[in-house]
């Protein structure tokens, strides 16, 4: 069976499926990119257990498969909840029947595929499986079980971390933000079990289900996954709970988490540093304890952010919001400046009003850096603050950074590259620190997309965010979308004078091809031509 087996195969069926539904409803996009991620935390858990072959595929199939039914579920009932409509296992495993999708595998292959669909979204692994575990095939259909309960299980955390709040529990986390947990669903994390949905009294406590998780996790390897991402506690951290207790409640919780995960996985805990702030960093705070920060929301600027709140500071942070920044940078900006409680202004500056800087010549950073600086000193100063920090860190190269001369002139100061603290040193001291921008790629301002020399103007920029956000969309990171003044064919087709060229990675070529028909149906009307660099991006993590 191994020797015609095709994972391509079957990924075009559940493709060719998912297609006949509307992709474009965010819902929709959410389990197509759900169920992509499962196949490759599936892939990677498989490996790292050592797995046969034939576990292994049938293990993808699992994967793939688990949640075909979400698609009908979301039609028939407009609802992912399942105490709301239909259990999606049982459905998932229906239409898989009725479509004969599983037909060409034997039907030992079948039953255990199905049973572990059928299984992945209960409470627990049913008795009928554990009780059969004994047998050839009953070892391999209770592993299926397991595999797939532990990858979905990862990647739920990720779309617990990073998608609409509303589709994923029903509530917005402003609302989640004034509950408080039920001590039923307390009392379960104490317990180290999951929080029956049927028990669940309040939108936090589904967040709480979902910590419950790991709990429930069979194999140590996949709690090397959960942490090595670090989505499961960036709700958390991001809001600001109302009321004390609760908030009390689930410091508890987490800590009641962290825990069981180390104790469980038996992997020896990462050395942590003594100092969550170095030395040298501590020691500067000291010596500058009032300080404005331009702030970007990037994990540099972050890092400063965390560092200096910590040490003690009389902080404030300045986010200058141009056309050159994309929206997502000033949520992730305002979601840390929240968390850790610092007082952050937000700065409206159009840079395209100057004319150099539109113009977008050579040193196009320096005149923007020193219009947007001067314009953070001078409302810092009416604010009472007469120094000035940025993210600049020790690895970044004064020699490809015209702005840097500007923040020489102007007296920025640039804590990280004075303490001499680098990229990857400041990435791990935010992973310890639980900031989600820990291993957050670098992303240059949207200005940098455009060939020097080329003038700017607002369409493009319009142009270019919304490709890159596109793509983000569809799995990619760590990726740019750069564009030519004018097709590759010489056209220059109204209202669509660019053409866009994409930079990613070795890594996501793959992805690329996967998603190629999809990305020409997306850009082409915002594009003129849609090129690819064949000189691969070098990843920024």
């Amino acid at each position: 069976m191994e020797q015609t087996f095709s994972f391509a195969a079957y990924k075009k069926i559940f493709d060719d499926y998912a297609a006949h539904y509307n992709i474009h409803d965010g819902r929709v996009a959410l389990k197509i990119t759900h169920t992509d991620a499962v196949v490759s935390v599936m892939e990677q858990l498989c490996t790292m257990r050592g797995l046969s072959e034939h576990t292994k595929n049938m293990a993808l199939l699992c994967a793939l498969f688990h949640d075909i039914g979400r698609f009908e579920q979301l039609k028939q009932y407009g609802t992912f909840l399942d105490y709301k409509s239909i259990d999606h296992a049982e459905l998932s495993c229906r239409v898989l029947q009725e479509n004969n999708i599983l037909s060409a595998l034997c039907e030992t292959d079948r039953e255990n595929i199905l049973t572990a669909i059928s299984n992945h979204n209960k409470l627990h692994i049913s008795e009928a499986v554990l009780s059969d575990r004994y047998t050839l095939d009953g070892e391999e259909r209770l592993t299926l079980c397991r595999l797939i309960r532990d990858a979905d299980k990862c990647d739920i955390f990720r779309v617990f971390a990073t998608d609409d709040m509303v589709d994923v529990v029903g509530a917005s986390e402003e609302q989640i933000a004034k509950e408080t947990i039920s001590p039923l669903a307390l009392s379960a994390i104490r317990n180290h079990c999951c929080v029956n949905k049927n028990l669940r009294q309040t939108y936090l406590d589904h967040w709480v289900n979902f910590l419950g998780f790991v709990f429930d996790i069979n194999y140590p390897e996949s709690i090397r996954i959960i942490k090595s991402q670090g989505y499961y506690r960036m709700p958390f951290d991001r809001t600001v709970f109302t009321d004390p207790e609760t908030a009390k409640n689930v410091k508890e919780v987490l800590s009641e988490i962290e825990t069981y995960m180390q104790e469980f996985s038996g992997i020896p805990a990462e050395p942590v540093p003594d100092q969550l702030v170095p030395d040298a960093l501590q020691e500067f705070f000291r010596a500058h304890p009032v300080l404005a920060l331009a702030f970007s929301g990037g994990t540099d600027s972050a890092y400063l952010l965390y560092a200096a709140k910590t040490c003690g500071c009389k902080l404030h942070a300045y986010y200058a919001s141009s056309p050159f920044q994309p929206a997502f940078e000033l949520e992730d900006a305002k979601r840390l400046a929240e968390r850790l409680n610092v007082p952050m202004t937000v700065l409206p500056l159009n840079v395209l009003d100057n004319e150099t800087i539109r113009k977008n010549p050579k040193d196009r950073c320096y005149y923007c850096k020193n219009s947007i600086f001067s314009h953070i000193l001078k409302t810092a100063a009416k604010d009472g603050y007469s120094e000035i920090i940025d993210g600049t860190n020790a690895s970044d190269d004064a020699g490809d950074r015209p702005g840097m001369r500007a923040l020489k002139e102007l007296q920025v100061l640039s804590p990280l590259r004075l303490c001499g603290i680098t990229k990857k040193a400041l990435r791990e001291y935010s992973r310890n620190a639980g900031l989600f921008t820990w291993n957050k790629p670098a992303y240059a301002c949207l200005a940098t997309r455009i060939p020097t020399g080329t003038e700017i103007d607002l369409s493009i920029l319009k142009h270019v965010e919304y490709a890159e956000q596109t793509l983000a969309a569809m799995g990619f990171e760590d990726f740019r979308v750069r564009v030519l003044p004018q097709s590759a064919s010489g056209c220059l087709l109204e209202n669509r004078i660019w053409a866009a060229k994409l930079q990613i990675t070795e890594e996501q070529l793959p992805l690329l091809m996967e998603k190629r028909p999809l990305i020409l149906k997306e850009l082409n009307d915002h594009f003129s031509d849609i090129l690819l660099d064949l000189t691969v991006r070098p990843s920024s993590l």
